[in-house]
């Protein structure tokens, strides 16, 4: 069985004060966002890692509009196939929804972190190592 291990999100709102704002979350939790994405097996098999920034735009009813996603294509589709699904609970601004832009990264490893980045990220780890061919 695949093990795959994700640790939490950057969430960047710009441009606003924090006293009355309430950032968009999706609607089933960080924590279930992070185990629907997967590595997939052929950058697992490749041993390709990546750490990529992930820009999702939602209305203000909660539905995604885009996402956009700044990594290897190898990995894009696995990011973007799940967020593309997921219902989002919009932002507010002194108690009225809006559309907004959720920023994060991922990171797609196949060893343990070493040096884990002070702000929130979403790691997709594969316990199985990469097999190489000499």
């Amino acid at each position: 069985m695949k093990a795959f291990f994700i640790s939490f999100l950057t969430i960047i709102t710009l441009g606003y004060s924090q006293e009355n704002l309430v950032e968009a979350r999706p609607v089933i939790g960080w924590d279930s966002l992070k185990s629907l994405i997967v590595y997939p097996e052929i950058a697992r098999r490749a041993g390709i890692e990546d750490v990529a920034r992930v820009n999702v735009e939602i209305d203000a009813l909660g539905k995604v509009v885009s996402v956009e996603f700044g990594g290897s294509g190898i990995f894009s589709n696995s990011v973007k196939s799940i967020l593309r699904k997921i219902q989002w609970i919009p932002e507010t601004l002194n108690g009225k929804k809006r559309s907004s832009q959720v920023v994060f990264d991922v990171q797609f490893q196949l060893q343990d972190m070493k040096n884990f980045p002070k702000h929130r990220l979403l790691l997709i780890e594969s316990t199985n190592p990469a097999v190489r061919k000499n």
